[in-house]
């Protein structure tokens, strides 16, 4: 059961640990918010294995409904926006500074609403209108972070023929952008 969660971790930590391990003097921070969301997601997917083949429906169903909510309203946002905000940064897309604020943003938004950002889910189990709406809320707050490193590399990249290495990478980067304006339009606005 766990030799995928395993393989997963191992192979981000061969790929990530030596950057972080590497004396250069550069500032970490970006970095290490990358890695720990790696991690948390292994960890994540992980406390869904517990459950067997005897365990009640109740329970499975439970457990995997703060699985996939708390991916959704959390997780997700935290690493897309973390992975994301760390390849503009290393393209020169947006600023080291820039894309650490976006991601200790997005990570503070997850910490304080990923529990009550689920809470616009529970419309079917008689949950009181203003409840919703503290979740609704959070839920839309989540994809702000992302939306504005998007913005940011989408100016950089208006800028590209100043840079002819930016016409090169002209679809990756698009595909990036793309995925910051749906992100946005997806979860923010239909949410």
């Amino acid at each position: 059961k766990f030799a995928g969660i395993a393989f997963w971790l191992v192979l981000m930590a061969r790929a990530i640990f030596p950057a972080l391990l590497a004396p250069n003097g550069q500032d970490k921070n970006l970095l290490a918010l990358l890695t720990s969301s790696v991690v948390c997601i292994g960890l994540f997917y992980g406390t869904g294995l517990f459950y067997g083949e005897r365990t009640h429906i109740s329970v499975m169903e439970y457990w995997r409904w703060w699985v996939v909510h708390l991916w959704v309203e959390g997780f997700f946002e935290v690493f897309a926006t973390t992975a994301l905000a760390f390849i503009f940064s290393t393209l020169g897309l947006v600023s080291y500074r820039m894309a650490t604020a976006a991601s200790l943003a997005s990570a503070s938004l997850f910490m304080l609403g990923g529990v009550p950002g689920t809470f616009h889910h529970l419309y079917f189990s008689g949950t009181t209108t203003p409840v919703m709406a503290v979740g609704a809320s959070f839920s839309a707050l989540e994809v702000v972070p992302l939306v504005v490193l998007g913005h940011e590399a989408w100016e950089h990249w208006s800028l590209q023929h100043k840079a002819t290495w930016m016409k090169n990478l002209k679809w990756p980067l698009m595909c990036f952008v793309a995925v910051a304006f749906w992100n946005m339009l997806g979860a923010g606005v239909f949410g």
